[in-house]
C-alpha cells in the first residue's frame, strides 16, 4: 500500500472521528431553555469546522503529495525563509533552477520574489485560518462553560429535588412500616376471625345435620300427609258415593211419598164416595122402613 494510501486513510480517520464526534454533540439532552441554546451554538460551530475541515480534507487528499520528501519553512516575513531555501537549491543543485539560470528565463532575485510572495500568501492565509480557527474555538469554549455552568445548575436543582425525594421516601418508609405494623395486627385479628370462623362453620355442620335429619322427619311426614290426603279423598269418595245414594234414596222415598199421598187420596175419595152412597142408602132404608 502507497504512503497517498496510507494519509488518505488518516484523513478519512480524522473526518469520521470528528463526525462522530459531532453525532455524539447532537444527541446530547439539555432540559433547560437556556442550556439547550447554548447546546445548539456549539452543535452549529462544530458544524461549520467539520464542513470547513472536510473541504481541507478533500483537498489534501487531491493535491497532496507523498511520493517525494518535501521541506516546509513558517516564519515571520523577511526572518530568512527564502535564503534558507535558495540555499539548499543551490546546495542540491536543483535542475529546474539550474536549467532556468542558464535559459536566463530567471533570475535568482526573481525566483527568491516569487517564492517570497507565494510563501507570504501561504503564511498570510494560515495565519488568518488559525485566528479563524482559534476565534472558532474560543467561541465554542465559551458555548461550552456556560452549557456546563448550565449543566451544574440543573444538577445542583437535581440533587436539591433527589433530597426532597429522600426525604419522601423516608416518610413513605415510615409510613410503609407503621402500616406494616397495622398488617400484622390485621393478621392478628384475620387469624382470630378465622378460629371464630372454624368453630361457626363447626356449628353450622352440626346445625346442618340437624337440618337433615329435620328434613327427613318432614319428608316422612310429608309422606303420611299424602298418605292420609289419598286416604281423604278416597273417603270423599264414598261420601260423594253415599251421598249420591242419599240423594237417590231421597229421590225415591219422595216418589214413594208422592204415590201414596195419590193412594191416600184416591182412597179417601172412594172412602167419601162410599160413605156417602152407604150414607145414602141408609137413608133410604130408613126411610123406607118409617114408611
Amino acid at each position: 500500500m502507497s504512503k497517498a494510501q496510507d494519509f488518505s486513510k488518516l484523513y478519512a480517520r480524522v473526518a469520521s472521528d470528528i463526525a462522530t464526534a459531532l453525532d455524539d454533540v447532537s444527541r446530547l439532552d439539555v432540559s433547560n431553555d437556556k442550556g439547550n441554546a447554548h447546546l445548539a451554538n456549539v452543535k452549529e460551530k462544530l458544524g461549520e469546522m467539520k464542513a470547513r475541515f472536510d473541504g481541507e480534507i478533500s483537498y489534501l487528499e487531491k493535491h497532496a503529495e507523498w511520493d517525494n520528501f518535501t521541506i516546509a519553512f513558517f516564519g515571520e516575513t523577511n526572518a530568512g525563509k527564502s535564503t534558507i531555501i535558495e540555499s539548499l537549491r543551490i546546495l542540491f543543485q536543483e535542475k529546474k533552477r539550474q536549467a532556468l539560470i542558464e535559459k536566463n528565463q530567471a533570475s535568482a532575485s526573481d525566483i527568491r520574489e516569487v517564492f517570497s510572495e507565494k510563501s507570504d500568501a501561504l503564511i498570510d492565509e494560515l495565519s488568518t485560518r488559525y485566528v479563524s480557527f482559534c476565534e472558532d474555538i474560543a467561541t465554542l469554549g465559551d458555548d461550552i462553560g456556560a452549557l456546563v455552568n448550565q449543566t451544574q445548575r440543573d444538577l445542583q436543582r437535581t440533587r436539591q429535588q433527589l433530597d426532597s425525594t429522600q426525604q419522601e421516601y423516608n416518610y413513605c418508609k415510615d409510613r410503609l412500616s407503621h402500616a406494616s405494623g397495622e398488617l400484622e395486627n390485621a393478621r392478628h385479628s384475620l387469624a382470630s376471625a378465622e378460629s371464630r370462623l372454624g368453630d361457626t362453620q363447626k356449628n353450622l355442620t352440626q346445625a346442618q345435620a340437624e337440618l337433615q335429619q329435620s328434613a327427613e322427619q318432614l319428608q316422612t311426614l310429608r309422606n303420611g300427609f299424602l298418605i292420609s290426603q289419598q286416604q281423604l279423598a278416597e273417603q270423599s269418595a264414598q261420601f260423594q258415593a253415599c251421598q249420591s245414594q242419599l240423594v237417590e234414596s231421597q229421590s225415591q222415598a219422595e216418589q214413594m211419598r208422592t204415590s201414596l199421598e195419590r193412594q191416600a187420596k184416591v182412597k179417601l175419595w172412594v172412602g167419601l164416595v162410599a160413605g156417602a152412597a152407604i150414607g145414602a142408602i141408609a137413608g133410604a132404608l130408613g126411610c123406607a122402613h118409617l114408611l
